[in-house]
């Protein structure tokens, strides 16, 4: 680094449009005895309302089973980072893709009224797949924002807004701010992230390339597949019976 009341209710049981977890025991089957049904059809979507008279409804599961207990390298894991402090770093990072790259980096203080510039060496687009990291001292959530720009983005006669006479070190991954040794002090977390960060570019700096070159393949043969082949919305079957509360049954 360079520095209610009487009513009556419906109950209703829909089937078919939201399809959360499955748990490994079956669920407890419900039978139902049709009084009358309606269809509307909405688009491709067909909703399907059946009212049904009131169902002997099954009794509620027993309880999940305990979670395993943790194993000996979880509870080291948890004493060691219980050990540390935890900080967010929350960057906004430009990329001005070229030769060299450069990415523009800056944050604010915790009052969000200052903001922080720092200019580095490194691709910043290779570090988001990370959410989180960890350095001797801290545990940091990290939260990305990164944008890509390259010359043909900028207005003719424009260029990125890259310092003249920048300097950063050659091969090695680097970054230069330019704080006050008042701000230095008091950006001391956010700068150690940020050397955590360009020492694991420098070590990792292939393989992270390759991750994201791979994200980006992946991403855009899934967006192939479903411009091929949409997925059609589930048709919803909602099951309804009305329940006479005792008040109103007087």
């Amino acid at each position: 680094m360079k520095i209610t009341a009487a009513m009556s209710v419906c109950v209703w049981m829909v089937t078919g449009a939201f399809a959360g977890p499955q748990p490994d025991a079956a669920l407890p089957t419900v039978q139902f005895s049709e009084i009358s049904r309606r269809e509307v059809t909405v688009g491709d979507h067909k909703m399907t309302l059946i009212r049904v008279r009131p169902p002997v409804l099954p009794k509620a599961p027993p309880p999940l089973p305990a979670p395993p207990a943790p194993t000996a390298d979880q509870i080291a894991t948890e004493q060691r980072m219980a050990q540390k402090a935890f900080a967010s770093l929350n960057l906004t990072a430009t990329v001005y893709l070229g030769k060299p790259t450069i990415t523009e980096l800056r944050w604010r203080d915790e009052t969000g009224e200052k903001e922080y510039q720092a200019w580095s060496n490194i691709d910043f687009r290779y570090l988001t797949q990370l959410s989180s990291f960890e350095t001797p001292t801290t545990v940091y959530q990290w939260f990305p924002f990164v944008d890509a720009y390259t010359l043909a983005d900028f207005p003719a006669g424009e260029k990125p807004p890259i310092p003249k006479g920048l300097k950063l070190g050659g091969k090695g991954a680097d970054y230069v701010v330019n704080l006050t040794a008042k701000d230095l002090a008091a950006q001391e977390t956010t700068l150690a992230g940020l050397d955590y960060l360009h020492a694991y570019y420098q070590l990792n700096a292939s393989a992270l390339k390759s991750d994201y070159e791979k994200r980006l393949a992946d991403a855009s043969a899934e967006e192939i597949r479903l411009a091929r082949n949409p997925p059609k919305k589930a048709d919803t079957v909602t099951y309804f019976w009305p329940i006479q509360s005792s008040r109103n049954s007087r």
